[in-house]
């Protein structure tokens, strides 16, 4: 049998098409952060300044904490856009009208994977309800001058996010939504989640917040939360709601408001029948 000697280039070509192989597979399909390998990057387009307009379809990126003053900061005119801030910030001047990410009537954005601190208006900020199907995940949302986050977009999903510090509602989310895994908490004057008809809220945990610590909207399901020490109700119901699984204690007006509409399942804090 002839042995077939392995030159250098050949090694060469076979690192090559590993990192390639890395750099262009995502993690499996439940996971929600993905690979980019070192050498990789030209796969996507870097931010690196602010004020920034992204108004191509994409994969976008930053690689360094990034701030500005006197505009939005990342300001998104396409659709189908991915914004991933690799672990690192958006950071605002604290003053004037401007969102650290921007957008409006958009359809299929996602954001992910970072901070967005310190503007003086939201931190994620879609304007319109034209816009639709927009994904936060893994978003710090904080010491923002109002929300948070806020997507008057319909079909959103925010995940694992985390909102605090804010002047207003810590996240704010459009009809059919589904808000869920995020901590929202000391945002003053507003509430920690608000999510319009429609929607899902599980799994989230709202403490310390200004008004409620979360606001279902006519026609959501409301399960698995937690809501502590919230300055009025800790789930406050419009109706025609399925509530179960939920922990409601020590809030300051109710623990969860009575609703004759709603399915109540085993719920801590639960209106008397």
């Amino acid at each position: 049998m002839k042995r077939e000697t392995i030159t250098p280039g050949k090694v060469s070509f076979i690192l090559s098409a590993l990192l390639m192989l890395l750099t262009f597979t995502a993690l499996p399909a439940h996971a929600d952060f993905y690979v980019i390998a070192a050498g990789g990057r030209g796969a996507g387009t870097e931010i690196k300044s602010l004020p920034h307009t992204i108004s191509s379809p994409g994969f976008y990126y930053i690689t360094k904490d990034l701030s500005c003053s006197g505009s939005h900061g990342i300001t998104i005119t396409a659709d189908n856009v991915t914004l991933d801030l690799m672990g690192f910030s958006l950071g605002g001047a604290g003053g004037g009208s401007y969102a650290g990410v921007y957008m409006s009537g958009r359809s299929n954005v996602e954001i992910r994977n970072g901070t967005v601190r310190n503007f003086g208006n939201y931190g994620v900020y879609e304007s319109s309800d034209a816009g639709q199907g927009h994904r936060v995940i893994n978003i710090r949302a904080r010491d923002n001058l109002s929300y948070g986050i806020y997507l008057k977009a319909k079909g959103n999903l925010v995940k694992g996010c985390t909102a605090s510090g804010n002047n207003y509602t810590g996240i704010h989310a459009g009809i059919g939504s589904t808000v869920t895994g995020n901590t929202c908490y000391e945002n003053l004057i507003g509430a920690g989640i608000c999510a319009l008809a429609g929607s899902t809220v599980t799994g989230n945990t709202c403490y310390k917040n200004g008004i409620w610590g979360i606001y279902a909207c006519v026609g959501s399901t409301v399960t698995g939360n937690t809501s502590y020490s919230n300055d009025k109700h800790g789930i406050l119901l419009e109706g025609h709601n399925l509530v179960d699984q939920n922990t409601a204690y020590s809030n300051t007006t109710s623990n969860m408001t009575s609703c004759g509409t709603c399915v109540f399942g085993t719920n801590v804090g639960a209106p008397s029948p």
